[in-house]
């Protein structure tokens, strides 16, 4: 009896912990070194926002819109999931979101998993019946009429060049919703890289914005010098000296859940996300919100 009461106890404290800890948004920072291609080549800051998934902070987000102006970044990238399937797009959060920090700084938005199911939905034969779908469905087109009319790039297996002086090139990639499916793990292929976001440039620093993280070693071989990720959440529950226990599909302890990993002074950064949808907990991993400095040789 004295077990199964200290056995409900942690369960309820889990639960309690796990409440709080989703109200409050981290800030973790990184320093990557990254070689400027001109003699003009200046430090760049920007911040990563992943996996928000429609989440308030405060009211009218203010709390996460004042924790972003603080640090004043060059300009945001969204690497997917701001929004969460089967909820309209917009009007939402997100929406809303966008709208008050693009007065601020630039935005460039990559596709995840998520926006990736509402694209498949803009081209799936909806029935006239099903009138959820449908609204969905529309909900997703105006909502990425409204951001592209606020100025909001897209980068849905698109480009954009940044800073000439710079020469940092920007590539959100979009795959299907196959690379996020429970079970077996599709294998991306090099010449599936190229026929969505083309070859890589050897005369610019590469920053390839690619929700799912597994896929690290195919990044790094396509040509990027920086990768964005996020997707997995941070592994939900983390455990001390060992990491994330379990990711969106069910993998154990997946290898890239958060943080840093490099090879040949090639960098991935993985955010841990900040937000979460349906039931999924958050334990020993607040969400977060990432500042990257690029610091130009």
């Amino acid at each position: 009896m004295i077990i199964m009461t200290i056995f409900v106890g942690l369960i309820i404290l889990f639960f309690i912990w796990s409440f709080m800890e989703k109200r409050i948004i981290s800030l973790t920072q990184y320093i990557l070194d990254y070689k400027g291609y001109n003699h003009k080549s200046k430090d760049i800051s920007f911040l990563v926002l992943s996996d928000l998934h429609n989440k308030r902070y405060g009211k009218n987000n203010k709390t996460l819109i004042n924790k972003i102006l603080d640090e004043r970044p060059d300009f945001l990238i969204i690497a997917g999931d701001l929004i969460t399937k089967r909820k309209p797009c917009y009007p939402s959060n997100a929406y809303d979101l966008i709208a008050e920090l693009i007065k601020y700084c630039p935005i460039y938005y990559a596709y995840g998993n998520h926006e990736q199911y509402f694209e498949d939905l803009t081209r799936d034969r909806i029935s006239k019946l099903d009138k959820k779908l449908i609204s969905l469905s529309e909900s997703w087109l105006l909502f990425k009429d409204m951001l592209l009319k606020l100025g909001v790039y897209l980068l849905d297996n698109e480009s954009i060049l940044l800073y000439n002086d710079n020469k940092i090139k920007v590539t959100g990639l979009s795959t299907s919703t196959d690379y996020y499916a429970r079970g077996k793990i599709r294998k991306l292929r090099q010449e599936d890289l190229i026929s969505l976001i083309g070859k890589s440039r050897s005369d610019v620093y590469e920053i390839l914005v690619a929700h799912n993280p597994i896929y690290y070693k195919e990044y790094i071989n396509w040509g990027a010098d920086l990768i964005i990720s996020g997707h997995l959440h941070g592994g939900l529950i983390r455990l001390p000296f060992i990491g994330g226990l379990i990711s969106p599909q069910l993998r154990l302890f997946p290898k890239y859940d958060s943080g840093v990993n490099s090879v040949n002074n090639k960098h991935m950064v993985v955010s841990r996300g900040a937000g979460d949808h349906s039931f999924m907990p958050r334990f020993l991993n607040p969400p977060e919100l990432v500042k990257i400095t690029l610091k130009a040789k």
